[in-house]
């Protein structure tokens, strides 16, 4: 098993979810909604290893305060999926009831 430090911040509002997770590119997290279940994995290509300083990222932000904006153009996005410098951001467009977290065999 791996050392490292996952964390897993939620903030949930009237209109949007967002879920992000940092520590790992290794996890699926499956959010219940009134819409139904959906289920959000990291876009092709991530399981390349987490690193770097936070401070740097090949994706430029799309909304105001530092913020991905679920409606911003192609910013790193595969269906709600946006890749953070240590881990990836999960934005689902209305708020959630229940979220799960799955994380790989390998970690």
């Amino acid at each position: 098993m791996d050392d490292t430090d996952i964390e897993i911040d939620s903030r949930i509002t009237a209109d949007r979810t967002v879920i992000d997770v940092s520590g790992t590119r290794d996890m699926a997290v499956v959010v219940r909604s009134e819409s139904g279940e959906r289920i959000y994995l990291p876009p092709e290509g991530f399981d390349d290893p987490v690193g770097g300083s936070p401070y740097t990222s090949p994706y430029q932000g799309a909304g105001a305060g530092g913020e991905e904006s679920p409606y911003g153009g192609g910013s790193g996005s595969t269906r709600g999926v946006i890749e953070t410098a240590d881990g990836f951001r999960v934005t689902h467009p209305e708020p959630v009831t229940e979220f799960d977290v799955y994380r790989g065999e390998g970690d």
